[in-house]
């Protein structure tokens, strides 16, 4: 399909960059489906995955630009090193399994998921080249010297008999990579492309090196009825045990893969596997650490660990958050292209609160210049206690602005405020009946470049209200109101001085809501 290159981008990082093929450039439908497929596996989330970066989607030559990640793939790692097992091949399962979750919830089939498509970089696996080889579908599903496009050995059953590609397909992609990984070859024999393709559809895979327990998800990903199959979510919480989220899964995956020091690729003992399985079974909240972007577990005085009732990545605009972001606005807020949302305020509008869009939300303005819930009607069914967590980053200040997030909005006008401003403070505000009082002294948080995680926590204890809040995974502040406000809406907020000078453009991205509601 092309040919790729190592380049450095203007920061001087090394990335790599995919060039494809003029003769394949040349023909317009092609060049259609390329352009859409590059759009949306640029909306990716980077778990797991060499991320795109950037794409030449018109011109003459057509390129994609991914991160570059050093070591070598998992089909030259198995023939050097031998098989993977124990806690690095669980690790490899993990890895894969989360890419594909975030693949797929971008609207994205990979469509070529094989052992030379996971790099085993020093920090885990990653998938490379998701979505691309999809364009190819549009020139009849051949290339231009008659080979099927995607490698026979690990392709599904409805692909190679030319029914409609979907994620299944990669479901499948996965249980044949897994199964390779652990023996050294695929599960499905024969040599010729014919007797490769008569296996695939006729005969039951070879899962003999497969560890029991996951050999029986391996088996269910392997089912030739795409409908039988679990989805990449499902293999993913079958993994952990419990419904996951793909950060933890990713964050934990990657500390086992790094246990295994210099020489990932061979067996591990059973109780490092043992503790992968534990660690991913915990639950424990996650926070991006902003100064290397990786994730890192709370510490032990940490949210407490509720179940996620909603998130929000942005990566798709039919999310339910209002707006579509528009640079041209001196201050806009919606979605952004980059996959993030923006809340800018300024001259005019000093002071913005989106509220997340929960299905079990009670329907209002989405955006609006006071708290949403301030102005009237029946209230949500969100439990009292709940956790929140996002992630910020000022694009532009000038002057004092404050960012951050508030729950318990409440038709009277009643909420809490979680702010960080732009010197660098953090607090936490109660609003009662639209007046409002810091609850504690600010805090001067450590410098807060980037992408910043915060999460809070309004914790029901008796009558009164518990409120805390963590800045990259580190307790800033916490406070008891003893007049609790009661159960209500939540979102982001900002805002700005009013001097008619003053401006505050930020994102957020990676909004969770946790908590446990009602039967």
């Amino acid at each position: 399909m092309g040919t790729v290159h190592l380049a450095e981008d203007p920061s001087g990082q090394h990335v790599a960059v995919k060039v494809i093929n003029p003769e394949l450039s040349q023909h317009e439908q092609f060049r259609m489906r390329f352009r859409r497929e590059a759009d949306a596996a640029q909306r990716v989330r980077r778990f797991c995955t060499a991320a795109v970066i950037e794409a030449a989607l018109d011109g003459d030559q057509l390129y994609v630009v991914t991160e570059y990640v050093p070591g070598p793939n998992l089909e030259d790692a198995v023939q050097q090193s031998g098989p993977l097992g124990g806690s690095s091949l669980d690790a490899l399962a993990v890895s894969v399994a989360t890419a594909l979750t975030a693949i797929h919830a971008a609207g994205v089939v990979h469509r070529d998921l094989k052992p030379s498509n996971v790099l085993l970089s020093p920090v885990g696996p990653r998938v490379i080249d998701f979505g691309i080889a999809r364009a190819l579908d549009t020139i009849g599903g051949l290339t231009s010297t008659g080979e099927l496009v995607g490698t026979p050995r690990y392709m599904a059953p409805e692909v190679l008999r030319g029914d409609p590609v979907s994620p299944a397909c990669d479901v499948f992609s996965w249980g044949c990579l897994v199964a390779f990984a652990a023996s050294g070859r695929a599960p499905f024999g024969g040599e010729a492309l014919p007797a490769v393709v008569y296996q695939v559809l006729n005969t039951e895979p070879d899962l003999s090196a497969v560890e029991p327990g996951l050999r029986e998800l391996v088996g269910a990903a392997l089912q030739k009825d795409p409908a039988l199959r679990p989805t990449s979510q499902q293999l993913l919480d079958h993994l952990v045990g419990r419904s996951a989220a793909p950060e933890l899964a990713a964050h934990t995956a990657q500390v086992s893969w790094q246990e295994g020091g210099t020489a990932p690729y061979s067996a591990r003992p059973a109780s490092r596997r043992r503790r992968l399985y534990a660690a991913l079974a915990s639950g424990a909240a996650l926070v991006v650490a902003a100064s290397a972007g990786a994730w890192a577990l709370l510490s032990p005085d940490g949210p407490p660990r509720l179940s996620v009732l909603y998130a929000e990545d942005f990566t798709q605009t039919s999310g339910g958050w209002a707006g579509i972001y528009d640079p041209e606005e001196p201050a806009g807020y919606g979605y952004r292209t980059d996959g993030t949302y923006g809340l800018d305020v300024g001259e005019d509008d000093e002071e913005r609160w989106a509220q997340a869009p929960a299905p079990f939300l009670v329907a209002t303005p989405p955006v609006s210049p006071r708290p949403p819930g301030a102005s009237g009607g029946s209230m949500p069914t969100l439990p009292e206690t709940v956790v929140i967590s996002v992630t910020t980053e000022v694009r532009k200040a000038s002057g004092i602005g404050e960012y951050g997030l508030y729950c318990h909005s409440t038709k009277e006008g009643s909420y809490y405020e979680f702010g960080l401003d732009t010197t660098g403070k953090a607090r936490i505000r109660r609003v009662f009946a639209g007046s409002g009082a810091t609850l504690a002294e600010p805090v001067h948080v450590a410098a807060l470049p980037g992408r910043v995680r915060l999460t809070v926590a309004c914790e029901r204890v008796g009558t009164s209200m518990r409120l805390t809040m963590w800045v990259n995974g580190e307790r800033v502040q916490q406070v008891e109101d003893p007049n609790g406000i009661g159960n209500g809406y939540l979102g982001i907020f900002a805002r700005t001085t009013k001097d008619g000078a003053s401006l505050l453009k930020t994102t957020f991205d990676d909004f969770e809501l946790r908590g446990t509601l009602e039967p």
